[in-house]
Protein backbone atom coordinates (compact mmCIF):
# COMPACT_ATOMS: atom_id res chain seq x y z
CA UNK A 1 0.00 0.00 0.00
CA UNK A 2 1.56 3.24 -0.60
CA UNK A 3 1.78 6.08 1.45
CA UNK A 4 -1.26 8.28 -0.40
CA UNK A 5 -3.43 5.29 0.13
CA UNK A 6 -2.15 5.10 3.85
CA UNK A 7 -3.06 8.89 4.56
CA UNK A 8 -6.10 8.99 2.91
CA UNK A 9 -7.71 5.68 4.50
CA UNK A 10 -6.36 7.25 7.77
CA UNK A 11 -7.64 10.61 6.84
CA UNK A 12 -11.52 9.34 6.85
CA UNK A 13 -10.57 7.84 10.57
CA UNK A 14 -10.98 3.88 11.25
CA UNK A 15 -12.12 3.50 7.77
CA UNK A 16 -10.90 0.99 4.66
CA UNK A 17 -9.69 2.46 1.71
CA UNK A 18 -12.21 0.71 -1.47
CA UNK A 19 -10.74 -2.64 -2.13
CA UNK A 20 -8.25 -2.37 0.90
CA UNK A 21 -7.85 -5.94 2.60
CA UNK A 22 -9.26 -5.23 5.69
CA UNK A 23 -7.32 -7.17 8.47
CA UNK A 24 -8.88 -10.41 10.68
CA UNK A 25 -10.27 -8.26 13.09
CA UNK A 26 -12.00 -6.06 10.68
CA UNK A 27 -13.26 -9.00 8.55
CA UNK A 28 -15.11 -9.98 11.79
CA UNK A 29 -16.65 -6.36 12.49
CA UNK A 30 -17.63 -6.35 8.84
CA UNK A 31 -19.08 -9.81 9.41
CA UNK A 32 -20.94 -9.26 12.30
CA UNK A 33 -22.58 -6.16 11.42
CA UNK A 34 -23.74 -7.52 7.79
CA UNK A 35 -25.15 -10.13 10.16
CA UNK A 36 -26.83 -8.10 12.38
CA UNK A 37 -28.78 -6.50 9.06
CA UNK A 38 -29.77 -9.77 8.28
CA UNK A 39 -31.20 -10.62 11.53
CA UNK A 40 -33.15 -7.61 11.18
CA UNK A 41 -34.89 -8.35 8.57
CA UNK A 42 -35.00 -12.19 9.95
CA UNK A 43 -36.73 -10.52 13.10
CA UNK A 44 -39.59 -8.35 10.99
CA UNK A 45 -40.81 -11.39 8.84
CA UNK A 46 -41.16 -13.22 12.06
CA UNK A 47 -43.19 -10.69 13.73
CA UNK A 48 -40.15 -11.29 16.11
CA UNK A 49 -40.90 -7.91 18.27
CA UNK A 50 -38.92 -8.99 21.35
CA UNK A 51 -35.94 -10.12 19.17
CA UNK A 52 -36.11 -6.90 16.61
CA UNK A 53 -35.93 -4.54 19.55
CA UNK A 54 -32.36 -6.26 21.16
CA UNK A 55 -30.87 -5.72 18.13
CA UNK A 56 -30.79 -1.81 18.63
CA UNK A 57 -29.51 -0.06 21.82
CA UNK A 58 -32.20 1.09 23.84
CA UNK A 59 -31.36 4.89 23.07
CA UNK A 60 -31.53 4.19 19.30
CA UNK A 61 -33.34 6.59 16.65
CA UNK A 62 -35.31 4.60 14.13
CA UNK A 63 -37.28 6.96 11.48
CA UNK A 64 -39.49 4.98 8.86
CA UNK A 65 -41.33 8.30 8.45
CA UNK A 66 -40.29 7.82 4.34
CA UNK A 67 -42.72 5.18 4.21
CA UNK A 68 -45.47 6.50 6.68
CA UNK A 69 -44.25 5.12 9.71
CA UNK A 70 -43.12 6.77 12.75
CA UNK A 71 -39.98 7.73 14.28
CA UNK A 72 -38.76 6.93 17.90
CA UNK A 73 -37.01 4.65 19.89
CA UNK A 74 -36.73 0.65 20.36
CA UNK A 75 -39.33 0.83 23.07
CA UNK A 76 -41.99 3.02 21.24
CA UNK A 77 -41.22 1.61 18.18
CA UNK A 78 -41.49 -1.45 18.76
CA UNK A 79 -44.80 -1.40 20.70
CA UNK A 80 -46.16 0.20 16.93
CA UNK A 81 -44.67 -2.34 14.67
CA UNK A 82 -47.01 -5.50 15.86
CA UNK A 83 -50.00 -3.32 14.54
CA UNK A 84 -48.59 -1.53 11.74
CA UNK A 85 -46.99 -5.22 10.79
CA UNK A 86 -50.38 -6.57 11.43
CA UNK A 87 -51.79 -5.35 7.81
CA UNK A 88 -49.53 -8.06 5.60
CA UNK A 89 -50.61 -11.52 5.27
CA UNK A 90 -46.89 -11.99 4.80
CA UNK A 91 -43.78 -10.26 4.54
CA UNK A 92 -40.07 -10.97 2.89
CA UNK A 93 -37.51 -8.23 3.78
CA UNK A 94 -34.62 -8.55 1.29
CA UNK A 95 -30.91 -6.59 1.78
CA UNK A 96 -28.60 -6.38 -0.63
CA UNK A 97 -25.67 -3.91 -1.51
CA UNK A 98 -24.30 -3.33 2.21
CA UNK A 99 -21.38 -0.61 2.68
CA UNK A 100 -20.11 -0.09 6.01
CA UNK A 101 -17.18 2.45 6.98
CA UNK A 102 -15.76 2.37 10.13
CA UNK A 103 -15.65 5.71 12.21
CA UNK A 104 -13.93 4.36 14.82
CA UNK A 105 -13.01 1.11 16.74
CA UNK A 106 -15.65 0.71 18.04
CA UNK A 107 -18.45 2.99 15.19
CA UNK A 108 -19.75 2.70 11.86
CA UNK A 109 -22.35 3.67 9.55
CA UNK A 110 -23.50 1.75 6.89
CA UNK A 111 -25.93 2.11 3.83
CA UNK A 112 -27.77 -1.29 2.64
CA UNK A 113 -30.39 -1.36 -0.22
CA UNK A 114 -33.90 -2.82 0.62
CA UNK A 115 -36.64 -4.42 -1.59
CA UNK A 116 -39.63 -5.03 0.91
CA UNK A 117 -42.28 -7.42 -0.83
CA UNK A 118 -45.30 -7.97 1.22
CA UNK A 119 -49.03 -9.53 1.06
CA UNK A 120 -52.12 -7.70 1.87
CA UNK A 121 -55.32 -7.72 1.63
CA UNK A 122 -57.09 -4.94 0.39
CA UNK A 123 -60.62 -4.04 -0.78
CA UNK A 124 -61.47 -7.80 -0.86
CA UNK A 125 -58.15 -8.69 -3.52
CA UNK A 126 -54.88 -9.67 -2.82
CA UNK A 127 -51.93 -7.63 -3.46
CA UNK A 128 -48.51 -7.32 -3.81
CA UNK A 129 -46.65 -4.16 -1.89
CA UNK A 130 -43.46 -3.74 -3.12
CA UNK A 131 -41.09 -0.71 -1.13
CA UNK A 132 -37.90 -0.27 -2.67
CA UNK A 133 -35.12 2.32 -1.04
CA UNK A 134 -32.13 2.26 1.41
CA UNK A 135 -31.16 1.82 4.99
CA UNK A 136 -28.46 4.42 6.52
CA UNK A 137 -27.62 3.32 9.54
CA UNK A 138 -25.45 3.89 12.37
CA UNK A 139 -23.83 0.98 14.42
CA UNK A 140 -22.32 1.06 17.67
CA UNK A 141 -20.17 -2.19 19.53
CA UNK A 142 -22.08 -3.06 22.69
CA UNK A 143 -19.63 -5.32 24.42
CA UNK A 144 -18.88 -8.28 22.09
CA UNK A 145 -21.90 -7.48 19.74
CA UNK A 146 -23.12 -4.94 16.80
CA UNK A 147 -25.93 -3.54 17.15
CA UNK A 148 -28.22 -0.37 15.48
CA UNK A 149 -27.34 3.28 16.80
CA UNK A 150 -29.49 4.34 14.51
CA UNK A 151 -31.47 3.24 11.43
CA UNK A 152 -33.35 5.86 8.84
CA UNK A 153 -35.12 3.90 6.64
CA UNK A 154 -34.98 6.15 3.05
CA UNK A 155 -37.81 5.03 0.65
CA UNK A 156 -37.24 5.36 -3.12
CA UNK A 157 -40.65 3.67 -4.33
CA UNK A 158 -43.72 2.22 -3.34
CA UNK A 159 -45.69 -0.11 -5.86
CA UNK A 160 -48.36 -2.15 -6.11
CA UNK A 161 -52.14 -2.01 -6.37
CA UNK A 162 -54.96 -0.13 -4.59
CA UNK A 163 -52.86 -0.13 -0.89
CA UNK A 164 -49.77 1.18 -2.82
CA UNK A 165 -51.42 3.76 -4.29
CA UNK A 166 -53.21 4.46 -0.56
CA UNK A 167 -49.86 4.12 1.04
CA UNK A 168 -48.17 6.56 -1.84
CA UNK A 169 -50.51 9.44 -1.16
CA UNK A 170 -50.12 9.00 2.52
CA UNK A 171 -46.33 9.53 2.40
CA UNK A 172 -47.06 12.44 0.17
CA UNK A 173 -49.16 14.16 2.48
CA UNK A 174 -46.74 13.59 5.76
CA UNK A 175 -44.03 15.25 3.58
Amino acid sequence: MTDATTDAAADRGHDLADGQVPDAGRLVDLEAIRALAIAYAGAVDDADWVRWQALFTPDARIDYSSSGGIIGDPAEVGAWMPGAMSIFTWTMHSIYTHEIHFTGPDRAVGKVHLFNRNGVEWEGAAEILDIGGFYRDEYVRVGDTWRFASRVEDTVYVDGGGFAAMLRDLIAKQA
